[in-house]
């Protein structure tokens, strides 16, 4: 793997308090990346493991607030493929769990929007790439099973 480039794909969901429903939040990249709706991505950096590395891209996304983690979790899914740089790239995805919504504020160099989809609204036609959609899916089927 020491030729591929390393990604971590996150998926940020927020469970209400009374632990009966959930939402997740996807981001719009800007029109030099393509303008479609994605999780948080991004390349990890050196000395990073891929949780690491996850957690920080959902922070510089998002500014995610720490304090509002509930659970990190490996969604034991991973993907080879050429990213937009043309770069071979091996990505592992995770989902983190917030106990409350936050005042997303995306950095513009990246994306142009971001948005809260609650669970019945998540279809593969959301987000643009097959393995987005497969992280929500099985995000949203561990919360199903996880109380909710």
């Amino acid at each position: 793997m020491e030729n591929k480039t390393k990604k971590a794909q996150v998926v940020l969901a927020v469970v209400d308090s009374t632990r009966q429903s959930f939402d997740f939040l996807i981001l719009k990249t800007n029109e030099r990346r393509g303008s479609y709706w994605q999780n948080v991505t991004g390349k990890i950096d050196e000395g990073e493991t891929f949780e690491e590395g996850g957690l920080r891209e959902a922070i510089e996304e998002t500014q995610l607030n720490i304090e509002s983690i509930v659970d990190i979790i490996d969604l034991e899914i991973a993907h080879n493929f050429v990213d937009e740089k043309k770069r071979t790239c091996h990505e592992k995805c995770f989902l983190i769990v917030l106990d409350k919504k936050w005042d997303v504020k995306i950095d513009p160099k990246e994306h142009q929007n971001a948005k809260w989809v609650h669970l019945e609204k998540i279809s593969h036609e959301i987000v643009k790439h097959r393995g987005n959609f497969e992280a929500l899916e099985k995000s949203a089927h561990l919360l199903r099973h996880w109380g909710l």
